[in-house]
């Protein structure tokens, strides 16, 4: 194998495990609200934590080919929390109820500017401009 390719191996790996030692989430605890999303299963919990778990693919790094080869990796949630948005690895699907989460539009305590809005326990979820979902958990 030519020192070229170990290095680009061994660099792959190194991005690959990465995402791997990030945060995991817990199962919703109790008291939790739950809802869908457009095929995302989410849940605020009592204490201002926001999760989703549907599959997504997060950035996190670049290879050194040509300037950076950027690489992105899918991750089974993504959570808001007073630290900001960032992606889980726990693979039991922590926010969705069995059958699923009722809809958005179900759940949502208040109307926003543009759509439904869900506030509770500090945090909130809403449609924005253009169909937009943002999230804000307590803190953030």
């Amino acid at each position: 194998m030519k020192r070229s390719t170990a290095v680009l191996i061994a660099g792959i790996t190194a991005v690959m495990a990465f995402p791997l030692a990030t945060a995991t989430a817990q199962a919703a605890p109790p008291g939790s609200v739950y809802f869908n999303h457009e095929g995302k299963n989410c849940a605020i919990t009592p204490d201002g934590i926001v999760g989703c778990d549907g599959w997504q693919m997060v950035g996190v790094g670049s290879l050194p080919i040509g300037g950076g080869l950027p690489i992105s990796v899918p991750a089974p949630q993504r959570l808001w929390d007073a630290g900001g948005s960032h992606p889980s690895y726990d693979f039991s699907q922590p926010f969705t109820l069995p059958g699923g989460n009722p809809d958005f539009s179900q759940v949502a305590n208040e109307q926003g500017t543009f759509g439904p809005r869900l506030t509770f326990a500090g945090a909130s979820c809403e449609v924005g401009f253009h169909g937009l979902f943002v999230c804000r958990a307590r803190g953030a």
